[in-house]
């Protein structure tokens, strides 16, 4: 019996000491970040992707074994996890997700999964989601990716819609207009623009935004709410077409066919939730899959900043920065510069106008005395020149 006992008190010393010992649970090491192929995307990109964001935790989610089998060694072996399902079967909490990325869905979002996508985003703060599309051109068939991803947009109530149109640049193409190289140089969120110039949209749609009455608008610089930021657009040479119109198709709902200017191809949504705040980026083309994915280095002789522009994207979007914290320090500089020399003229400008200001004061002080002595002087004239009267 005392044996009996002393075996069962060394067994729960080494369960308590194996408890004390190990975490109760253990967070992720890299940023968990899911990738979409559920909705008969292409993989293509998906392995630069991995390659230029080693920080993050990867996530594949595909709808059988088959589809898992079939991806790429490459990216086989640089994912943390491949998983067989959809957004209703799957427990994102449970995994942590940080980030999902839906590039370009060509199949619709059943309602469980829009609910489960939905739920996810407005459970927490520090969340990210990317939802790409295309343009109406029929090479895919109809309009349901733009009607996919405004579903979620809706769902997890953004402003940002994609509208059902195409957008072309004569000017800033990789030798044919609808082969977009669009600008993000000019990114309203200013680290995003580090490293980066042009990035391939081939085939893009238009990003736009509906307001709180159901009204659509162009997103420009003028017209967006405040916690939308322009992230990529077209030069001033960009066209709006239509090529999937009512009664076959979807009709453009905030952009005219015909119309040129200089258009929103990508743009990001802050929008708060309990806690804190969380992102929504919305883009005209698709980062992987597609015709040829954003991701893209070079495209017909033109040198592309599509992964750097990715990696940015991510980094600033899951608040994980990277690189771009340094940065963010330098892109201050030049405004941080202006004010201080702002300031300081001002300071200087000041002080001539007081320095003026007395001296104006002294001069004034010393012409009243001039003048005051010059009436004394002229009046003692004159009564110099007063001939004294006969006697």
């Amino acid at each position: 019996m005392r044996a009996k006992t002393v075996i069962a008190i060394t067994l729960i010393i080494a369960a308590a000491s194996l408890l004390a010992s190990s975490p109760a649970c253990s967070a992720p090491v890299g940023i968990p970040i899911l990738i979409d192929l559920t909705h008969r995307q292409p993989p293509s990109g998906i392995d630069i992707i991995i390659k230029v964001v080693p920080e993050a935790q990867w996530y594949i989610l595909v709808k059988s074994e088959e589809e898992a089998e079939a991806l790429s060694p490459v990216v086989k072996a640089n994912v943390h996890g491949i998983i067989v399902g959809d957004f209703a079967s799957i427990d994102l909490e449970k995994l942590g997700i940080t980030m999902i990325i839906i590039g370009q869905p060509q199949a619709p979002f059943t309602p469980e999964e829009v609910s489960a996508i939905a739920s996810w985003f407005t459970g927490g703060p520090g969340r990210a989601i990317w939802v790409a599309a295309d343009s109406d051109y029929p090479a895919q068939g109809t309009e349901l990716s733009q009607h996919a991803v405004n579903t979620i947009l809706e769902a997890i109530g953004a402003h940002l819609r994609m509208d059902y149109v195409s957008v072309e640049d004569p000017v800033s193409n990789a030798g044919k207009g609808y082969r977009v190289l669009g600008l993000v140089n000019m990114s309203e969120v200013a680290v995003l623009r580090y490293g980066c110039e042009r990035v391939l949209f081939h085939g893009p749609g238009a990003v736009a935004w509906v307001d709180e009455a159901g009204n659509w608008h162009k997103v420009t610089p003028q017209d967006k709410p405040d916690n939308v930021y322009i992230l990529a657009t077209t030069t001033v040479n960009g066209e709006i077409l239509e090529h999937q119109a009512e009664p076959t198709g979807t009709s453009g709902k905030a952009y005219t066919p015909g119309e040129t200017g200089v258009f929103t191809l990508m743009a990001a949504e802050v929008i708060t939730v309990e806690g804190g705040k969380n992102v929504v980026i919305v883009s005209g083309e698709t980062p992987y899959g597609g015709y040829q994915p954003m991701v893209t280095w070079k495209y017909y002789g033109r040198l592309l900043s599509g992964p750097r522009f990715v990696r940015n994207v991510i980094l600033w979007a899951t608040g994980y920065m990277g690189e771009l914290r340094e940065y963010e320090k330098l892109a201050a500089l030049p405004e941080e510069v202006s004010r201080t020399l702002a300031e300081k003229t001002q300071e200087i400008t000041d002080k001539v106008n007081s320095a003026i200001a007395g001296v104006s004061s002294t001069l004034n002080a010393a012409l009243g005395l001039s003048v005051l002595a010059l009436i004394l002087a002229l009046v003692a004239l004159a009564l110099s020149l007063r001939k004294p009267k006969a006697v």
